[in-house]
């Protein structure tokens, strides 16, 4: 009996870290099949329109079947509390064992993002893009590829590229790490940070004193990040 009453807490536990996520798929022009649960805002007024944040998972969560609860953004995010206070549409893309947030899948992810601005009631100017670890990777991939579709960006104990940091000087930028991180080492963060400084740019940059990789979790812990995060706005000039 005991058995069966922790199996139904446990079930119901699960389906409330998923509720309001929808999954689906969504094939580009090119073929490739993109698995992804969506959340939309509670309650959609007319004629109003509404941020979207791209959460992208690490290499844990490649291949997993709960797409919503990969990224621990998503986790965060979806609580009624801050649905509430900061109500969004939230795109939480999953890939497969052997992929990565580069090629077909980041190509496919841009395409996605793209038509759901025609799909839903999308501010064009307030996308914004976060991962971890290998999604984190994954936000400095995104904002390169696409350099004036986000709003802004939070890369989290992620490896980025110095050498391309002339591309994205202008997006407002919040990167975390932690400073005991030995599989993405903190210092991928720092010299992303030097690179963007010395070419203009003005990241913030938060290190974890005596935290390892799941610098995550004080990340989005943080509720500074979400105030700031949904107040960047996309120039009107930078529009695509």
């Amino acid at each position: 009996m005991r058995f069966l009453l922790l199996l139904l807490i446990l079930s119901l536990s699960q389906i409330a870290k998923a509720q309001g996520f929808v999954q689906t798929e969504y094939k580009d022009t090119k073929g490739t099949q993109l698995r992804y649960a969506i959340l939309k805002p509670a309650k959609i007024k007319p004629e109003t329109k509404y941020p979207l944040l791209i959460s992208l998972h690490g290499s844990g969560g490649r291949g997993s079947k709960n797409w919503e609860g990969n990224c621990a953004a998503n986790k965060v995010l979806s609580q009624p509390a801050l649905q509430k206070k900061y109500p969004c549409y939230i795109i939480a893309p999953t890939v497969n064992r052997n992929q990565r947030w580069d090629g077909a899948p980041l190509t496919a992810l841009i395409e996605l993002i793209k038509k759901s601005l025609k799909q839903h009631p999308i501010d064009p100017a307030r996308i914004y893009v976060t991962g971890q670890s290998m999604g984190g990777a994954g936000t400095y991939s995104a904002i390169l590829a696409e350099p004036n579709l986000f709003a802004a960006a939070v890369p989290v104990c992620g490896r980025g590229q110095p050498d391309q940091a002339k591309k994205i000087v202008h997006l407002p930028i919040w990167i975390f790490h932690g400073e005991k991180d030995r599989v993405v080492p903190t210092q991928h963060s720092r010299e992303m940070v030097k690179a963007l400084k010395k070419v203009g740019g003005k990241p913030i940059y938060t290190e974890y004193a005596g935290v390892s990789h799941n610098s995550w979790t004080p990340a989005y812990a943080e509720k500074k990040l979400w105030k700031w995060l949904f107040a960047q706005k996309r120039e009107a000039q930078k529009e695509n």
